[in-house]
């Protein structure tokens, strides 16, 4: 038997489905109750309601059996557990693309891996930094600052430059671990004039690892104990975006990236440098 559409699925639970996002309330008492269970006084205090507007938004969702009454508060059910978890991502991705959408909706974002668009939700609380006439520099120079701080520096990028090269070279030699996976065509590049001297300077440092992805990669992200940097192509060119950079220091966001470096390393080949 043919699986039913989406769609037919949407119209034959869409009273269910739209009357949870449609109230704010139900909204707030689910995701509340994501975090542990509550008593009544908790959830007035989540949704800003009184008990009289509050009960009968409950008594909802214990008829949709999301939530269950224990003595003096309320919880989820087990299948509160697997449904408000995904509302709760949902939330999180739809916010996180709205409050950046000038940045993403102006950038190629189909060469993050699929498994991570799914949750640049993540990434909401990062800021978009743009060179601007009065500091044309401010994304070079965030970047550089990112690099100076940091205990320990993962970086996946399509492009370089002698600067942000001879940084890292430096950053090397003073004993910051750092790991670097670039695609075939700028391995290529490193190894040739101007930066083929850096080779046998690190050549002999263990705390520096090269690693050549023959998966294509169209982005440039560097991250550290600390923090992120993600710089994008513009849309539907080949041109990558110099002017603007995602940077945060929020925890989800650093653990995002370390994941996609982790995507990008584990199909990578290390280089041995000399």
């Amino acid at each position: 038997m043919e699986d039913p559409g989406l769609l037919d699925i949407y119209g034959e639970f869409c009273d269910e489905i739209q009357s949870i996002f449609r109230s704010g309330i139900l909204m707030q008492v689910l995701i509340g109750l994501d975090s542990g269970e509550k008593t009544l006084a908790d959830l007035r205090s989540i949704t800003g309601s009184s008990s009289q507007a509050l009960l009968p938004r409950i008594r909802q969702l214990e008829s949709f059996h999301y939530v269950e009454s224990k003595p003096g508060r309320y919880a989820l059910t087990p299948l509160g557990e697997i449904v408000v978890p995904e509302i709760g991502r949902l939330v999180r991705l739809m916010a996180g693309i709205r409050r950046h959408e000038d940045f993403w909706s102006a950038h190629d974002i189909a060469c993050i891996p699929e498994p991570f668009r799914k949750s640049l939700g993540d990434l909401y609380e990062a800021t978009v930094l743009h060179a601007v006439a009065e500091d044309i520099l401010n994304v070079h120079t965030h970047f550089l600052q990112v690099l100076d701080r940091a205990e320990w520096i993962h970086a996946v990028s399509s492009i370089t430059s002698h600067d942000h090269a001879d940084t890292l070279r430096r950053l090397a030699l003073r004993g910051t671990p750092i790991e670097l996976v670039v695609p075939e065509t700028l391995a290529e590049k490193l190894m040739a004039s101007p930066y083929a001297h850096m080779q046998d300077e690190l050549a002999g440092i263990e705390t520096f690892a090269f690693y050549i992805s023959p998966e294509p990669i169209r982005l440039g992200m560097t991250v550290t104990d600390t923090a992120l940097s993600l710089g994008l192509y513009k849309r539907g060119t080949e041109t990558y975006d110099l002017a603007a950079d995602l940077a945060s220091r929020d925890r989800r966001a650093v653990a995002w990236g370390e994941q996609v470096f982790q995507h990008y390393k584990r199909g990578a080949e290390r280089l041995t440098l000399g």
